[in-house]
């Protein structure tokens, strides 16, 4: 998780010999990180070695008070700073978006083809215990927040925000669609049944992507041909 570094003294992060080079910093990902209170003195090297387990503890719920009793040589009030004074939400997403541009640009296309347009959305409950932040959702049947993914075709997240459990999945479609900051241009967006309506066809319209949603019960819904006079031209929309 943690890059391989000796340390000059126990728990103090301080690198004396390096055996290898982060990916991390490869990427330029830690680039965007500041202190909140504009000064901070840490290397990147060593930034990135504290860094990382706070992003894993938050990232898989892990917990910082779990993750500091690994043998990273970190300690727990070490990594709490760190939370404190360097990881907020811009910096978490400033690192997604470079980490994604990264991981674009690495790709080969021997062996992954050609680069994708086309993202997946749909939001994912995550349950949590009763307090301000969480709201009881009718259709999951209990309490907790929805995070909404947008994921491209080889399975890379290039956007994801939490929303309200009674707000529209159509317009957090839009929004990641739009906003996702990457260097991916996004040109389809395919859905399940939640997240499409003619508000949304027709915006997506103008945005110059497609909206290509998984619509239950298709064979009840009233279709209409692109183009009015042209019974000939989709023989695949003809009464049977």
């Amino acid at each position: 998780m943690c890059p391989t570094r000796g340390r000059s003294g126990p728990g103090t992060g301080l690198p004396s010999t390096t055996t290898g080079i982060s990916p991390t910093l490869r990427t330029g990902c830690l680039d965007a990180v500041t202190s909140v209170s504009g000064g901070g003195s840490r290397s990147p090297e060593v930034l990135a070695e504290l860094l990382l387990p706070v992003i894993y503890a938050y990232g898989t719920n892990t917990g910082i008070k779990a993750v500091a009793s690994g043998g990273h040589g970190h300690t727990e009030d070490e990594l709490r700073y760190v939370r404190r004074r360097y990881f907020s939400a811009e910096a978490a997403r400033a690192i997604a978006i470079q980490i994604a541009n990264a991981t674009f640009a690495a790709r080969s296309t021997e062996l992954w083809g050609q680069g994708s347009t086309a993202v997946a959305s749909n939001s994912t409950h995550v349950r949590a215990y009763d307090q301000n932040f969480t709201e009881w959702h009718s259709r999951y049947g209990g309490r907790g927040m929805l995070i909404y993914w947008h994921v491209e075709k080889k399975s890379l997240a290039i956007h994801s925000r939490l929303i309200n459990c009674t707000a529209s999945e159509v317009a957090a479609m839009i929004e990641g669609a739009m906003r996702h900051g990457t260097a991916m241009d996004v040109e389809a967006n395919y859905t399940d049944s939640h997240d499409q309506s003619d508000i949304g066809f027709g915006i997506t319209r103008l945005l110059n992507f497609d909206l290509l949603p998984r619509i239950k019960r298709i064979n009840k819904v009233g279709l209409y041909r692109p183009v009015a006079g042209e019974p000939d031209a989709y023989p695949q929309l003809s009464p049977r």
